[in-house]
């Protein structure tokens, strides 16, 4: 098998393009694990991944690189992380590892069209460019300590990943100009993707193939933060502040009209019990989208409507003393 195991071989490389500042992640910080990051040709990374590479040792993991006609469920075995780079051909890397889905190892993927076969959502989706994502959930470790709006992930416009994860995925960031086109989100492990259950922590991000070589202090925090949360530690990213919600509130979805899947969003200001459910015009439930005690903070979960009838639904927030309900149109 072809692995480049560039600890091993004590590969280094001097050049200030490959120069980087940490957005507070401590160097050596995962020293003793190690990490397989599956990419087109392990002999020949192109700058971005040489960029990832560099920036994973100096957060102290071994990091075996390994092409993606070489690679193999094998390859995993004894892993503390799996990367994968969007260079690969998703066909390739699904037909070599039959028990990618299924994998106990936390998983950092940025290959849109291996979302189907992680289990994120029943077909893969695709790109779009841009040098700008929208934040939407600053409470989560996900988002890097960054705030919410509009923030700048490269000095240039590039091609990123997009995703429109099911089940319960932990949403952080979208597409500015069409929020249903997920760039930034998670799995807990355990929790409900489009099949199954996570086995351990996903994240889909959107380096895609040459993001990281141009990549701003921004959008390496997020990269950063994800490596950490599907390590399961504590992130030593200092946190720029956002401010708990003072109110309960039920903001409008997005997008509306929709098809089929739409995003809503609802801030409790305090530990809540919350409900939030989905009615037809007949007065039926439909969905219920969260059932369960949230603490203080904003919250954005998707609804999918593929297996209903086109029509007006209504979805509703209860909360402690709060209750709201507003309506939404589902179009084909």
């Amino acid at each position: 098998m072809k692995m480049l195991n560039l600890c091993a071989m004590g590969r280094w490389i001097v050049c200030l393009s490959l120069v980087m500042i940490f957005s507070g992640i401590t160097y050596g910080q995962f020293t003793g694990s190690t990490a397989l990051f599956i990419v087109a040709d392990a002999t020949n990374p192109n700058t971005a991944e040489l960029n990832i590479i560099t920036r994973l040792e100096n957060m102290g993991f071994a990091v075996t690189v390994v092409g993606m006609n070489e690679t193999s469920d094998a390859a995993a075995e004894g892993m503390s992380l799996v990367l994968i780079s969007a260079t690969v051909s998703s066909g390739t890397v699904a037909a070599n590892m039959p028990g990618l889905r299924d994998l106990p190892i936390p998983i950092v993927n940025w290959e849109p069209a291996l979302y189907d076969d992680l289990g994120f959502q029943p077909t893969g989706t695709g790109e779009f460019n841009t040098s700008t994502i929208e934040i939407i959930n600053a409470n989560h470790p996900l988002a890097g300590g960054l705030a919410e709006g509009i923030v700048q992930i490269s000095n240039s416009e590039k091609a990123v990943s997009y995703g429109t994860p099911e089940g319960d995925p932990i949403i952080i960031a979208v597409n500015p100009n069409d929020p249903s086109q997920i760039v930034h989100f998670g799995y807990e492990k355990g929790a409900a993707m489009s099949v199954g259950n996570a086995p351990a922590r996903r994240v889909g991000t959107f380096l895609l193939n040459n993001v990281a070589d141009d990549m701003t202090d921004d959008g390496w925090a997020l990269f950063d933060s994800s490596v950490v949360w599907a390590m399961g530690l504590s992130t030593s990213i200092q946190e720029r502040p956002h401010t708990v919600p003072s109110n309960f509130v039920l903001y409008d979805n997005y997008p509306n009209p929709f098809n089929p899947v739409t995003y809503i969003t609802f801030s409790v200001p305090i530990q809540s019990r919350v409900q939030l459910s989905v009615w037809n015009t007949l007065g039926e439930k439909v969905a219920t989208l969260v059932d369960e005690v949230k603490q203080a903070g904003k919250y954005t979960v998707p609804f999918n409507a593929s297996e209903l009838s086109t029509g007006v639904f209504f979805y509703k927030l209860e909360a402690g003393p709060y209750a709201m309900t507003k309506k939404m149109v589902y179009l084909k």
